[in-house]
């Protein structure tokens, strides 16, 4: 019988379940559900994430939590407490455990006595930027993760990627933490300039393409204006998109005001993104490396898939790839602090998503093309007829040529003119720009 580790990333924006067997199955859920917004009702959905996996939930043997959420330490205690609580009702037999940003795991009474030490734990990041460059042989990592209410870049060397000690320095000297994501605000400075605003739309209102009440432009609205994102596939379709309210939003406060069409408007919001991370990118990575030639850029989170070849052009890396479980990187990190910290548990070599398809045999059309869509991807801002792939129907060693966007269920990948995608062994898709 396989054995089961649970992890979860409490986000701002989402919640992260990952479930992970000893043969490196591993079944994943993203859920726009927060402790913001009800512990039981997390609870109601890791229960029903379960079920659909076809285990009890008493086959679980660790159950391990990231504090990614932005509340107060104590009242995230709390809130641990309350959900461990709620499970063992449900049937769960193993404690909850809480991982701090130096790969420790704490039950929460012992996590209770330094409440700071297990919020933003960006140690997933690292953890899983290990793994995977471990994996594909690469030891020059950029490790880019963009997610709903944040980002996070670490720069990874041969030299930083041997032990948790080195990780765990990495936070310090080698990683950055920033406040943006697909949900920042776009505003207008006292110089009629775009930039991002310190707030951020919360899980009740959201973008103003989600239709619950928000009405100022984030990026996650101009991402979709552009063609980026598919209205129909945003979390499995459980947030329909409503381009029109994203239009109106990028019209009323930032095209009419630059006197500019909403396409030019969301096209600078995303040009700009793309140049502040690159900037941040040179930065971190300035006193360290002279070129960059020799990096792959590792994009993690719903959003760094859709920017991070972009942003790799700007800053000459040459390969992007975007890994198994991308969109859950943290929440997948922490089942590696896990392996860390449980001698008798050995992580797989490679892991593959359950019920993903991944076809040996097929005829006729390339079966991943779902289709096509405009997407703007120019500043003259002429749109292409873009080729949408699903990356489930993607066979190992299928090719890709960019102009082209893939889809998954967790993120989207935008490849740019000029490049090419290989889908290696392990699943990971590998993006080289020419």
């Amino acid at each position: 019988m396989s054995r089961y580790r649970f992890s979860i990333d409490l986000g701002e924006t989402f919640t992260d379940f990952v479930l992970l067997d000893d043969t490196g199955r591993l079944s994943i859920k993203k859920i726009p559900a927060t402790i913001h917004d009800s512990v039981r009702k997390l609870a109601e959905e890791l229960v029903f994430f379960v079920s659909e996996c076809k285990i009890e939930i008493a086959n679980i043997e660790v159950l391990v939590a990231g504090m990614s959420v932005q509340i107060p330490p104590d009242k995230a205690i709390g809130c641990a407490r309350d959900l461990e609580q709620q499970l063992l009702a449900y049937g769960l037999i193993c404690p909850l455990q809480l991982v701090t940003n130096h790969g420790q795991l704490l039950r929460i009474d012992e996590a209770a006595e330094n409440p700071e030490n297990i919020m933003a734990p960006r140690i997933g990041g690292l953890m899983t930027g290990r793994y995977f460059g471990e994996q594909m042989g690469q030891k020059n990592l950029v490790v880019l993760r963009i997610g709903g209410s944040s980002a996070f870049l670490s720069l990874q060397t041969e030299l930083s990627a041997r032990s948790m000690d080195t990780l765990d320095q990495s936070l310090e000297g080698y990683g950055l933490s920033l406040p943006l994501g697909g949900n920042s605000y776009i505003g207008l400075n006292d110089k009629g300039e775009l930039f991002l605003l310190p707030e951020h739309a919360t899980p009740g209102p959201g973008p103003a393409c989600f239709d619950r009440g928000g009405e100022l432009p984030t990026l996650t609205d101009a991402d979709l204006v552009l063609g980026y994102l598919n209205k129909d596939y945003f979390l499995y379709g459980a947030i329909p998109l409503k381009i029109e309210l994203a239009k109106k939003a990028i019209l009323k406060h930032l095209a009419t005001p630059l006197n500019i069409s909403v396409e030019e408007a969301a096209m600078r919001v995303s040009s700009g993104v793309d140049a502040t991370i690159a900037d941040h990118i040179r930065q971190l990575t300035g006193t360290h490396t002279r070129t960059l030639e020799s990096y792959s850029l590792l994009a993690f989170g719903g959003a760094g898939p859709v920017h991070g070849c972009e942003i790799a052009r700007m800053v000459g890396i040459s390969q992007m790839v975007v890994p198994v479980g991308a969109g859950v990187s943290s929440a997948l990190g922490y089942l590696l602090v896990m392996a860390e910290n449980d001698p008798d548990w050995q992580i797989p070599k490679a892991m593959h998503r359950a019920g993903y398809y991944n076809p040996t045999r097929r005829s006729g059309d390339f079966h991943a093309l779902k289709g096509y869509r405009s997407v703007y991807y120019e500043k003259d801002l002429t749109p292409c007829g873009c080729p949408i792939y699903d990356r489930a129907g993607i066979r190992t060693d299928d090719t890709l040529s960019g102009p082209a966007i893939v889809e998954g269920p967790e993120t989207t990948v935008v490849m740019r003119e000029k490049s090419y995608a290989r889908m290696d062994a392990f699943r990971n898709l590998r993006i080289s720009m020419r």
